[in-house]
């Protein structure tokens, strides 16, 4: 499969041929909006009580969950895009999508947990400073390079985490794809940091532009309903005897609210927000089209000697407990 223009950062631009794909932007509009009514619903049942908080919850994970799953089924279609292939259809991409989401996880887990590691070394480190006496030279000596090292970690973990998305949605396994995303952002930290400068200088300004547009259109399109829910509300005021009464009470407000709600200012606001998913994945599907373009660019080259030793190792033991001959461990060994 040939790679498309390595080193060259203008072939972030195609990033917006990721809008011809329309599987891919039903799949993620179409995930982020059922994830997005879930929430509404979360959100409605959070006020309600201990039990309903709980289920409230429970339905922001399965949110949650549905997005996470809607971006790598477009991932998967994305990556048939920018490897000229052919693209596979809506539910043979939501049925992989299932399958990397799990390792998709456990690549976030174990980034996770790698942090978790090196902040209680730093942590273990910064105890040497309450030693009475010589504690002061081990904070000056120490504190310094525990920041840089955090820092380094966590910037490592900000660009290494879209590339082992990426990775699966290649087709690699979890290890492979993780290991492979630190190996380049360790080796390659300038060039990955440049290509998501780039990427970000390119997808900002439509965003802002798309999300300008749609904020005006949603206010003056609210405004229209919202006046017909009000006119309809004060024809309910009128019928329960708000005017002869100097007030409805509480029956009469609660009637009130109902009728603005059910004359269009409920149903208008979920339909808006339709809209705002749709220009959510519409930003999203560029973004995640240039991270596979910059995995393309900044993967060639890089090897995993580390993970190939291991494998070499495990093929060894395999080979000795089963009776087979070792396999070599020459340059041309399978991997």
């Amino acid at each position: 499969m040939e790679r498309k223009a390595a080193d060259n950062l203008g072939v972030l631009l195609r990033s917006y041929e990721a809008l011809y794909n329309w599987r891919a932007l039903v799949m993620l509009a179409g995930s982020f909006a059922v994830a997005g009514l879930i929430v509404i619903g979360a959100l409605d049942l959070a006020s309600g009580g201990a039990a309903r908080a709980v289920l409230a919850i429970l339905l922001g994970l399965v949110a949650l969950a549905v997005a996470i799953v809607g971006v790598n089924a477009s991932g998967l279609m994305l990556t048939d895009q920018a490897y000229d292939r052919p693209s596979r259809s809506l539910a043979g991409a939501f049925l992989g999508a299932l399958q990397v989401t799990l390792a998709a996880i456990g690549v976030l887990v174990l980034l996770g947990i790698g942090y978790a590691l090196v902040f209680i070394g730093v942590f273990l480190l910064s105890l040497l400073a309450r030693i009475p006496g010589i504690g002061g030279v081990f904070a000056f000596v120490l504190s310094g390079p525990s920041v840089l090292l955090l820092a380094m970690t966590m910037a490592v973990l900000v660009l290494a985490a879209p590339l082992a998305l990426a990775g699966l949605w290649h087709g690699d396994g979890l290890m492979e794809s993780l290991m492979r995303a630190v190996t380049i952002v360790v080796k390659r930290p300038l060039d990955v940091f440049m290509r998501f400068l780039v990427l970000a200088l390119i997808v900002m300004p439509a965003a802002l532009f798309l999300f300008a547009m749609i904020s005006l259109g949603d206010m003056s399109v609210a405004g229209m309903y919202l006046m017909d829910a009000m006119r309809s509300m004060s024809g309910t005021y009128a019928t329960m005897g708000g005017g002869s009464q100097g007030g409805m009470g509480i029956t009469g407000m609660a009637a009130s609210f109902g009728s603005l709600i059910g004359h269009g200012m409920g149903a208008a606001g979920v339909s808006s927000a339709l809209v705002w998913y749709l220009a959510f994945g519409v930003v999203g599907l560029i973004h995640l089209l240039g991270v596979i373009l910059i995995y393309e660019s900044v993967s060639e080259g890089v090897g995993l000697d580390g993970l190939d030793v291991l494998r070499q190792r495990a093929r060894r033991i395999t080979a000795k407990t089963g009776g087979q001959p070792p396999v070599s461990d020459g340059p041309h060994a399978p991997s």
